[in-house]
């Protein structure tokens, strides 16, 4: 609480003494070297991520958290080492083959990251997110129906994973496709029973200003009247918002966010923690 609150002197004393209590308890290090690298004091984070995984070395997450701060460094090669070994020490992190996959398209390597995401999904069939991600790569490599066969796919293993509706959604617009889209909504509805296609306000906020300033992929002249048939007779819903699915939350940000500390201190058992 005192690191999301702002208060970091207190918050590393908490870091210190909950370390000191239970030295093998690996989201402790994580937390604590987490709030470092966003103070931008690098090197102190990786000193805590090294101790961390010294203490902890079965805390796979301990390795995705140090590769993602390698990852938005610069530091490919190490990142790679990282989650090299987040992942020959539990294949079945789904999060880990996210990882792997943005390293590699930083470096522009896109032939490599259509097969790690593959491999992940043969590794962590049941991860949502990874459907996303392989359906977001093929649709840049312009294969709209494999990424539409990985999105339903995504959907069978998680009916309720709002993102993959977002994305298929995205997918029918594209395409120009309204009977695709109007399904899609009705499906939706009987799942989520109101219009899950309509993301939250504060995302299609974001979304809205990303389509704008074509931050985001490109839409097609025409989609917003396609999109405002599929929510037509909403008048509280712009055209900008109807277009706004969902943006998944970036994998790299997603990593640096964790349980409170009182949370943390409450898995905590009386052996030392977990390892």
């Amino acid at each position: 609480m005192e690191m999301r609150a702002g208060d970091y002197r207190v918050a590393q004393t908490l870091f210190e003494c909950g370390i000191q209590s239970a030295p093998k308890h690996g989201a402790l290090w994580q937390a604590y070297a987490t709030m470092e690298s966003r103070l931008g004091r690098l090197d102190e984070a990786r000193v805590l991520f090294a101790a961390g995984v010294e203490k902890s070395p079965r805390h796979v997450p301990l390795y995705q958290a140090w590769a993602c701060l390698e990852l938005r460094a610069g530091n490919f090669y190490q990142a790679k080492r990282l989650i090299g070994e987040a992942l020959t020490r539990d294949k079945t992190q789904g999060s880990g083959w996210l990882v792997a996959a943005e390293i590699e398209k930083k470096q522009g390597n896109d032939g490599i990251v259509g097969l790690i995401l593959r491999r992940g999904l043969e590794c962590a069939p049941n991860h949502p997110e990874l459907y996303c991600a392989l359906a977001e790569y093929q649709i840049e490599c312009g294969k709209m129906d494999d990424a539409r066969n990985v999105l339903e796919k995504g959907l069978e293993v998680d009916p309720f994973h709002a993102p993959l509706y977002h994305s298929l959604a995205e997918l029918e617009a594209r395409v120009f496709n309204i009977e695709g889209l109007a399904k899609l909504n009705k499906r939706a509805a009987q799942v989520f029973n109101n219009n899950a296609l309509i993301p939250p306000p504060d995302s299609t906020r974001a979304w809205g200003k990303k389509l704008k300033m074509r931050r985001s992929r490109e839409i097609p002249p025409g989609v917003a009247a396609l999109a405002e048939k599929v929510v037509g007779g909403n008048n509280n819903v712009e055209i900008d918002e109807a277009l706004a699915f969902m943006d998944p939350v970036s994998l790299i940000e997603s990593m640096s966010q964790f349980e409170e500390l009182d949370v943390l201190f409450t898995e905590m058992d009386d052996s030392g923690g977990k390892s």
